[in-house]
């Protein structure tokens, strides 16, 4: 519990004070812990398309599950990076949050539509600014609003350099989709671990 209360006090803090990104070392650091376990991160995310083709036919039901199954690139990344014990269903750990991460989902997802309704800019905005709303979520098991507020207000802080990360690893995602697609089952999972990356660095994400 101590833990889990001092990444919340770091982004307190930081939020206060500002803190200093290096997109870089995020991008290569989230290149590492994907080399680890290539096959494992393949596998999973070759599984994470299939599931959400499947319930893409089913109403709402990719709206359920896509929060949790997200979250299980962050929390494998995490046992990666700390040196702890993981195997295939630790992927599926993200489900041990599924209420917050549904709601998350639900209430983020209208607010970043609403957000590129009005003018594009302020969805622009928001996608970036929750870019650690599932981290904060997972690893200082925050309510979803918490994590909302605590993402956005972290990443505002530093909003043009969270951005360029996001440009970056979009740029890297489309390398990804011009090789047929295959390219993606690479390409995703390093996102996310770089994603990890940056949080780590910034906030922890010791548990």
């Amino acid at each position: 519990m101590e833990m889990i209360s001092s990444i919340k006090e770091k982004a307190d803090q930081l939020i206060e004070k500002g803190y200093q990104t290096d997109i870089g070392s995020y991008i290569s650091k989230g290149f590492r812990i994907f080399e680890k376990e290539i096959g494992l991160f393949i596998g999973y995310t070759a599984l994470f398309f299939l599931i959400s083709t499947i319930t893409a036919f089913i109403p709402f039901a990719l709206l359920f599950i896509s929060g949790p199954l997200t979250a299980g690139f962050f929390i494998v990344a995490h046992k990666i990076n700390k040196g702890e014990p993981y195997e295939f269903s630790t992927f599926f750990k993200g489900f041990d949050y599924f209420v917050p991460l549904l709601l998350f989902t639900l209430v983020g997802g209208i607010f970043i539509v609403l957000g590129f309704l009005a003018l594009i800019l302020p969805g622009i905005y928001l996608a970036v600014a929750y870019t650690f709303a599932i981290p904060f979520i997972v690893f200082a098991k925050m309510e979803f609003w918490d994590g909302m507020e605590i993402s956005r207000k972290l990443t505002t802080k530093n909003w043009w350099s969270i951005f360029g990360l996001s440009i970056l690893l979009f740029l890297i995602n489309l390398l990804g989709i011009m090789v047929l697609f295959v390219g993606l089952l690479f390409t995703v999972p390093i996102t996310y671990c770089a994603i990890y990356a940056a949080f780590d660095d910034i906030v922890g994400a010791d548990k």
